[in-house]
């Protein structure tokens, strides 16, 4: 089955939310500090029989969290009944894991008319002191620090989760008898705590304030409270007290397939009283308008559109490695297109192959079309008007980076309906300077160290102080040096987030693009092109690559008063 994701605006705040399937509505909600990814392999086994929806829950993966500065669970509860009324189901099965469950019993709670039969997978029931304890020790700010260090402690903490509970008691009472993590699991662990960085603390301290020890007494719905047998939380089956017939809960001894199975039989038996949905049609009537996800013939696509006054469209390319940054001239077009390059932001992981410039740029021609043809659905303002067609003839596309060639291909697919190329910071290497910027570029392979954590560190944080290209360290080599200031740790982290994040095709996007001949590139157009290049202290060899190409390419200097070559005061420009 596949499943696909897309984003939902909840007034100001948008969720993001997998989807697949039709059939009974049947919600499935993770626990903290994870997103819907985790619940993939249950979306892909139910849906075969029910219209499956996994939000990210407020504040976690893709999610905005809720405008609150310690929101609790009734908090969490509500902002899932408002995702229920803006999907339009009525009435729906739900599923919780542990964080999950705590929501999913208190929406029962809340609103029992919404849920046709809730499973809990691992209810928490902390008790007074437990509680003060985990306050105080299980949820430390996590800051990013100019050496990476905080990386290190996430990397440790996360381990530490699967072999104490609570992970920051290390005695002989806290050891589980959990085998050691994979590193790929653990990594993806990391790696969800990093997306959302200290913003994590919020949804995971909220099931920690809860005490509410007679909620599942007070149920008026169907309930099935299952307890994993290896799982932490199993000795809270006995905090539970006495509950009504229809509120059962038992230890399931079997691992996650006995679980699964049990869950089937309950969903099962109560699948009639479920709204009977498509899940795309609810998703495509409440998708979001300024934040998307589109599926090309290569992979899922995540974008931004920004609304302006001006007029035409300007489309920003993101570099390799790095987040998007909201351009500040957004308001002088009519509307600002922000893609995410596979495997960043919210675009999936793409094979290798797929991520050839060319390849991308026929994704991104098929996202332009897919969004011309939809509109934005902002301010009512719909697609094929006379002024919606005429932003549509009117493309400026900007591109960073190693995105240049994607840019530069992009604008030759488009046509006359592009009408200016922006590059800004091009590389277009040689084959010597190639082969050295690909070797620093870092191992991101899970180890059982986290040693792939550091590496993507060093990388972000030494491209600002050298010039990553030029051999800096065999041979001694002065011209690498960028004599500018350190960058600021938390710039840093953002990249490495992306970094990690793109995975393989963070190594394979750069491959891909440093082999094409830009300058060829820029020949075949017959619009105008702009390249600019940065001016900093120790300029010479960022310039000596933008002379190179801009000869190559026939472009030439900007000349301005005074006689000198720029455009700004920090940027240096040939045009064509």
């Amino acid at each position: 089955m596949n499943v696909r994701k897309q984003f939902v605006d909840i007034g100001d705040r948008r969720v993001m939310i997998r989807y697949a399937g039709c059939g009974p509505a049947l919600v499935l909600l993770h626990q903290s500090p994870q997103n819907s990814r985790a619940m993939l392999p249950w979306i892909q086994r139910l849906a075969e029989h029910y219209a499956v929806f996994a939000p990210d829950t407020p504040g976690f993966g893709d999610s905005d969290p809720l405008p609150l500065a310690q929101p609790e669970v009734p908090d969490y509860a509500a902002a899932l009944s408002k995702l229920l009324d803006t999907l339009g189901i009525e009435r729906a099965l739900i599923y919780g894991v542990h964080t999950g469950a705590v929501t999913g019993l208190r929406f029962a709670l809340d609103f029992p008319e919404k849920v046709a039969a809730l499973v809990c997978d691992g209810y928490a029931r902390f008790n007074a002191l437990e509680r003060e304890a985990l306050l105080a020790h299980y949820l430390p700010p996590f800051e990013p620090l100019w050496d990476g260090s905080h990386l290190t402690w996430l990397f440790a903490r996360m381990r530490e989760q699967h072999l104490f509970f609570p992970w920051h008691d290390s005695t002989q009472s806290a050891r589980l008898a959990y085998p050691a993590p994979m590193p790929a699991h653990l990594h993806g662990a990391v790696l969800d705590v990093l997306e959302v960085g200290d913003g994590y603390r919020a949804g995971y301290r909220a099931p920690f304030l809860y005490d509410d020890m007679t909620a599942a007494a007070r149920l008026d719905v169907p309930t099935a409270i299952y307890y994993r047998a290896e799982d932490v939380l199993a000795p809270h089956l006995q905090r539970l007290p006495g509950r009504p017939a229809h509120v059962t809960a038992e230890l399931i001894v079997g691992g996650a397939p006995a679980l699964m199975a049990r869950a089937d039989n309950m969903f099962s038996a109560h699948a009639a009283k479920a709204s009977i949905i498509d899940s795309a049609k609810c998703i495509n009537a409440a998708r979001s308008g300024a934040r998307m996800v589109i599926a090309t013939d290569e992979g899922e696509l995540g974008f931004r559109v920004v609304r302006g006054r001006g007029k035409g469209i300007v489309m920003h390319l993101h570099d390799i490695g790095c987040p998007h940054q909201t351009p500040v001239t957004t308001d002088l077009a009519g509307f600002t297109l922000l893609p995410d390059l596979p495997g960043h932001g919210a675009s999936c992981g793409w094979s290798h192959e797929r991520c050839a410039p060319d390849v991308v740029a026929k994704a991104l021609l098929a996202m332009v079309d897919w969004w011309g043809n939809w509109g934005d659905n902002m301010q009512n303002y719909k697609p094929n008007t006379a002024q919606h067609l005429e932003h549509m003839k009117h493309i400026t596309i900007v591109a960073v980076g190693g995105s240049s060639v994607i840019g530069a291909g992009l604008a030759l697919l488009m046509g006359a309906r592009c009408t200016h190329l922006t590059l800004q910071n091009p590389l277009p290497l040689d084959a010597a300077e190639r082969t050295q910027f690909l070797t620093q570029l870092p191992d991101l392979t899970p180890t059982s160290t986290g040693a792939q954590f550091i590496e993507a560190w060093n990388f972000a944080r030494m491209k600002y102080l050298f010039w990553p290209w030029l051999n800096s360290v065999e041979v001694n080599d002065r011209h690498a040096v960028r004599q500018t200031i350190a960058p600021a740790p938390r710039r840093v982290h953002a990249e490495v987030v992306e970094i990690l994040k793109a995975d393989q095709c963070f190594h394979a996007l750069w491959r891909e693009s440093l082999a094409v001949d830009l300058a060829q590139q820029l020949l075949r157009l017959t619009i105008p092109v702009e390249l600019l290049t940065t001016l900093e202290n120790n300029s010479i060899p960022m310039e000596q690559l933008a002379q190179r190409m801009a000869s190559a390419a026939g472009l030439k200097p900007i000349a301005v008063a005074g006689g000198n070559t720029c455009s700004n005061a920090g940027w240096k420009s040939w045009r064509k």
